[in-house]
């Protein structure tokens, strides 16, 4: 039999007895403040809490009064008001995600788009964007309004139509060409801001000095007076591309794209591409000039695409099945499947199809579009909604759309095509071909009589 211990044992070696209603196992620390917790925990009462019983391995804290020496009675109410306080939290969460977590949604949207446009414009600094169909000043200077909306949309290049009235035709066409020539000219040399180049080297040079490349060019084939004389002259005036017929401007040698039903077509006009028209394309590869083909009728695109040495370009254009409007070049899709055997490339104007204008989804579907039928490395951008910075960054939005591709869309085809067709220069026989008398003979009227 265990012995009892005496009061003076028990004195100095008291022992440690549970409480008779306790049934939790207990342990007894120091103050809190002297034990390191996570703030979570530690907010809870103030310093002078301990820490004393567990329940099932989670602590429980009072403050002076030990929770274990309470009443089994109390339990229920503690457990009530518990109850109520919890309902209340999770309503308050409730409200707190309706309201606060779209709010943190918007926000996190917001910073990733500009992150997306920090990236777009950085990668336009290091790679020009070529505008497609920049419309030219009608006066003598470049106002302020042209080079802030040039500026405004990160262009590092345009491509400058010389357009001729599809009236001047067999008149003063020719003189027409070479006076806007000369405006060009003397537009760009009174501006700090824009010079024209003729290659795709100078392109990049110009790019990097903070200026915007100018590429010159004729809208439209009838500005050549059916001449390949002519066709060599304007090249040496700095011409580099050159747009085989303007709409519903047919020549002699090539027909155009007919979009008025009431349009009288000539009788002894070609309905394509005729042998002529070969020869003058074949001297435009020989040069070195881009051929632009957009406003051609179908049967003759499908002819220059078939006979051309050199990629071709096709401006201010959309896919004939999205978009059927006058005010910009439809493209069917059997043309657009063409353009990877030939090389070529489209540049889209997404800005709006016909009166109405695109929104950024709309011109995002259609750059998609484009490039499931043609291929990424044949499109490039001729208008965008709003503006290039943001369409290009919701198109980065999409992980195709990387650095490279972006690169290759903003001007990087348009400047591989320079770099084939420069490097064709000169390497095909110079052509030196009349047109036949009998297919001007009717419209010529301001040609000296050959003898």
């Amino acid at each position: 039999m265990n012995p009892v211990p005496s009061r003076e044992f028990l004195e100095v070696h008291p022992l440690h007895q549970h409480q008779p209603h306790c049934k939790q196992q207990c342990f007894v620390f120091t103050e809190i403040a002297d034990i390191e917790l996570p703030a979570e925990i530690t907010k809870f009462g103030g310093g002078n809490e301990k820490i004393r019983c567990s329940n099932g391995g989670i602590p429980t804290y009072s403050s002076k009064k030990d929770s274990c020496s309470e009443s089994s009675g109390e339990r229920p109410e503690r457990s009530r008001g518990r109850k109520i306080l919890l309902g209340v939290g999770l309503v308050l969460v409730c409200i707190a995600m309706a309201g606060g977590i779209p709010l943190a949604l918007q926000l996190r949207s917001s910073s990733l788009l500009e992150a997306r446009l920090a990236f777009i414009r950085r990668l336009l600094t290091e790679s020009p964007l070529i505008e497609g169909s920049w419309k030219p000043p009608s006066t003598m200077s470049l106002n302020s309004s042209n080079l802030f909306e040039v500026r405004q949309n990160h262009i590092g290049a345009v491509l400058w139509p010389i357009a001729v009235p599809c009236g001047a035709q067999y008149l003063d066409a020719v003189q027409l060409t070479l006076e806007g020539i000369d405006k060009a000219k003397r537009v760009t040399a009174a501006t700090d801001s824009m010079h024209i180049v003729e290659s795709a080297d100078e392109m990049e040079q110009t790019h990097l000095r903070g200026e915007v490349a100018v590429l010159m060019g004729i809208s439209g084939g009838h500005a050549l007076g059916t001449s390949t004389a002519v066709l060599r002259s304007i090249y040496l005036l700095g011409a580099r591309f050159v747009s085989i017929t303007s709409l519903e401007c047919t020549t002699p040698w090539a027909a155009a794209a007919i979009r008025r039903p009431d349009y009288l077509v000539e009788e002894n006009v070609t309905n394509s591409f005729n042998q002529f028209g070969q020869t003058m394309l074949f001297e435009m590869n020989r040069l070195g000039m881009l051929v632009e083909i957009s406003m051609l009728s179908e049967a003759a695109m499908l002819a220059v695409l078939k006979t051309a040495k050199a990629p071709v370009l096709l401006t201010n254009a959309t896919p004939l099945s999205m978009c059927n409007s006058s005010s910009t070049a439809s493209i069917p899709d059997h043309v657009l499947s063409l353009l990877p055997e030939n090389g070529g490339v489209i540049l889209l104007n997404l800005e709006r199809c016909g009166d109405r204008t695109l929104g950024v989804r709309e011109a995002i579907t259609a750059i998609n579009y484009v490039r499931k039928v043609a291929g990424v490395d044949h499109i490039g951008l001729g208008g965008a909604p709003k503006s290039y910075a943001l369409l290009l960054a919701e198109l980065a939005r999409d992980r195709v759309w990387g650095n490279a591709a972006i690169k290759k869309l903003v001007g990087g085809n348009v400047m591989r095509i320079l770099r084939e067709i420069e490097t064709l220069k000169n390497r095909l026989p110079l052509y030196e071909e009349w047109i036949p008398h009998e297919s001007i003979e009717s419209n010529s009227y301001c040609r000296y009589p050959e003898s």
